[in-house]
């Protein structure tokens, strides 16, 4: 090859590389002149790794289940909470308690769960939750059965749906387990909801 052919090889060569452009943030190398544009990526050097807040973050999946899973167990417990203070039959009086009992216990581990994976959940219970909530507060007597039977037996079918779901596409190992060992329990009051519905006389929920 000859000198000048070797020349142009060289020169369109370090055209190409001073084309690329720097990734964005890179910081210009000592004595790159302020305003000189961008800096070729050849000089720059290749992007550092994601940060440990990056690499640490729970899936997206996972912490809408627990956010989600833990606005249940409180609006559980407010709802078992009622039935203990209204005129209704003491079978159901007796569920909402257990109720009480067994979504306290739930979220507690919930609670240890969303610490761990570094989940921040919410303080209070949806507004679909509240607006039902406001609707048991208001109610009393065989209005208050009928509801409270009804929206329970719902809000577990949900809840269900919902473990399956996690279990199925969620990637944090402590998320799927509260899924796995909170799906029995709540399979449970589900049933004990069909089994007092056809006690009381009341649809017996789907």
């Amino acid at each position: 090859m000859s000198q000048s052919t070797r020349r142009s090889v060289i020169v369109g060569l370090a055209a190409i590389v001073l084309s690329v452009p720097a990734p964005a943030g890179a910081a210009p190398p000592p004595g790159h002149p302020p305003g000189a544009g961008p800096v070729p990526a050849a000089i720059a050097g290749p992007a550092g790794p994601a940060g440990p807040d990056e690499r640490d973050r729970p899936a997206r999946h996972d912490a809408r289940y627990l956010r989600a899973a833990h606005q249940a167990n409180m609006a559980g417990i407010e709802a078992g909470q009622l039935a203990g203070t209204k005129d209704v039959a003491p079978q159901l009086a007796d569920l909402g308690a257990q109720f009480v009992a067994d979504n306290t216990q739930l979220d507690a581990e919930l609670r240890r769960t969303a610490a761990a994976v570094g989940v921040e959940l919410p303080t209070k219970p949806n507004r679909d939750q509240q607006v039902v909530l406001g609707r048991l507060r208001d109610a009393d007597g065989d209005r208050f059965e009928r509801l409270f039977v009804a929206s329970e037996a719902s809000a577990h079918k949900r809840a269900i749906r919902r473990n399956e779901t996690e279990l199925d596409r969620g990637t944090e190992p402590e998320a799927k387990q509260y899924a796995q060992e909170s799906t029995p329990i709540l399979q449970t009051h589900y049933d004990d909801l069909r089994a007092l519905a056809a006690e009381l006389g009341l649809p017996r929920p789907g």
